[in-house]
């Protein structure tokens, strides 16, 4: 999705004139609670900025300039140049803007009052505050050890000592433990509970309602003083319904079908399916 969204703003001039009508939550799509404007510019590039929560409508009512937009992820550029469109400026968007012609008059309407702690100022703080994890507000995480851009849905619970890297996607009704080790850009599906003594190396994923365990002999309140380690290697791939089994190694880039019940080691690029699995091939 593009960052350019330029607002046709209503024109109702006629031979007499221009004439251009903005209104709060109808042309513009906020509420506005401050406006300003900048003009007599010395051709100085100005913004280098992004805000926090703030929204901005940015209408060149005379003259030119040109505007850099950046998600953190897409940097865009456009030239204002009509009293008649404005550019909206979406929260925690990077602003810049440059080559102001000698009669420009920039108008710009904000969604609210000025908050010095609304900016961010500094890029590189802008790129943490726009890759930090997403944590939906109905998930219970403890962790503080969640990679940049790992996003963690609702109904999941994250004990204290997990520690999960970057770009993950850990999907609702999940439950993490403490002794739990997830590396970078894994999947984990709805309905997966991963024990402690678990790891996820990078790239791994875990389909729907797979079953791990980490104790041979469960018995209820008795605990044994360590548990079994289950290491899914990377790049490996889990169907849905699979039951893994304490103290397996899922080799790297092996796929377990869906519904198999895994009860010992998996080979690189092995494909295992059925109760119990068995390899049923290698992928090439």
């Amino acid at each position: 999705m593009s960052l350019i969204k330029l607002i046709d703003l209503p024109s109702l001039g006629d031979q007499r004139g221009g004439l251009v009508a903005i209104e709060s939550n109808q042309s513009i799509p906020f509420e506005i609670k401050r406006l300003y404007y900048i003009f007599n510019t010395t051709n100085q590039s100005r913004g280098f900025h992004a805000h926090i929560d703030l929204k901005q409508v940015a209408v060149c009512v005379k003259g030119s300039c040109r505007f850099i937009l950046d998600s953190g992820h897409v940097r865009e550029e456009v030239i204002l140049s009509s009293p008649t469109q404005g550019l909206y400026i979406e929260a925690l968007t990077w602003r810049e803007m440059h080559d102001f012609s000698d009669d420009c008059v920039l108008l710009v309407l904000a969604s609210e009052h000025y908050d010095e702690s609304d900016y961010i100022r500094d890029y590189q703080e802008f790129l943490k505050e726009v890759h930090k994890p997403f944590i939906h507000p109905l998930a219970d995480v403890k962790s503080q050890k969640i990679g940049q851009k790992t996003k963690i849905w609702q109904f999941s619970v994250v004990l204290q000592n997990a520690m999960i890297g970057e770009n993950c996607n850990i999907c609702a009704h999940t439950l993490i433990e403490n002794d739990v080790i997830i590396g970078n850009n894994v999947t984990i599906k709805s309905g997966v509970y991963v024990w402690d003594g678990i790891t996820l190396e990078d790239n791994v994923f875990i389909g729907p309602c797979v079953a791990f365990t980490n104790d041979k002999k469960p018995r209820s309140k008795q605990y044994p003083d360590s548990f079994a380690k289950t290491v899914i290697a990377e790049g490996a791939s889990i169907g849905a319904n699979a039951t893994i089994l304490p103290g397996i190694k899922i080799g790297k880039n092996a796929l377990v079908g869906a519904g198999a019940v895994v009860t010992k080691d998996v080979p690189e690029n092995a494909i295992v399916i059925g109760n119990p699995a068995f390899i049923k091939g290698y992928i090439e």
